[in-house]
């Protein structure tokens, strides 16, 4: 057997080091190919490192906006109340008369952290149509009570005649839960 040198094309021995006719050195060529194929590795695995690096960001990315839904379902579940009553008062010294209703509450269930939550409580009539509205932030609602808590305070000076409450959680700006309750009319007293 021989080998042919790849640079001049010389038929040599099979354990030549070196070409006797132009010098070439085979172990050198090992060698260079050994460091080529090293260095393309090193590339290969670069390649491979920064295409991991992206699909692992690009997971987070989605992984992080699922968890944001999730979060704002979590955030349904983190307000609970009971509406007690409806109630309402006048004003008899007051030229025109002004009527006010209010709402009262229990609240089961707050979040530790009461920032970006606002409470709006809106009167209906039985038509459903609105009589009026009130939104304030739960922070100025809320303190812990065994006891119902006093909101929505709402005043007209027409004669309003409310037939239910809906009580709207909302947290950054979107509506997470609503309560609504039927008003018992013989509570409010200048309906009577």
């Amino acid at each position: 057997m021989s080998k042919t040198c790849p640079k001049c094309g010389e038929d040599l021995p099979d354990d030549a080091h070196f070409c006797g006719n132009c010098g070439y050195d085979f172990f050198k060529k090992d060698t260079a190919s050994k460091s080529n194929s090293g260095f393309d590795g090193k590339i290969f695995l670069a390649i491979i490192v920064i295409v991991a690096i992206i699909v692992v960001g690009i997971f987070f990315a989605i992984g992080s906006g699922g968890n944001n839904s999730t979060n704002d379902n979590a955030d349904v579940s983190e307000v609970d109340l009971t509406i007690t009553e409806v109630n309402g008062y006048t004003s008899s010294s007051a030229n025109p008369q002004s009527y006010s209703l209010y709402t009262q509450a229990l609240f089961n269930k707050v979040p530790s952290d009461l920032k970006g939550y606002n409470v709006r409580t809106t009167y209906l009539d039985a038509n459903g149509t609105e009589i009026g509205f009130e939104t304030e932030t739960l922070s100025n609602i809320y303190y812990d009570s065994d006891y119902s808590l006093s909101f929505g305070y709402y005043t007209t000076y027409k004669k309003p005649n409310p037939d239910h409450v809906t009580v709207e959680i909302i947290k950054d700006g979107k509506t997470i839960d609503n309560f609504t309750q039927k008003i018992d009319q013989g509570k409010i007293k200048f309906l009577n």
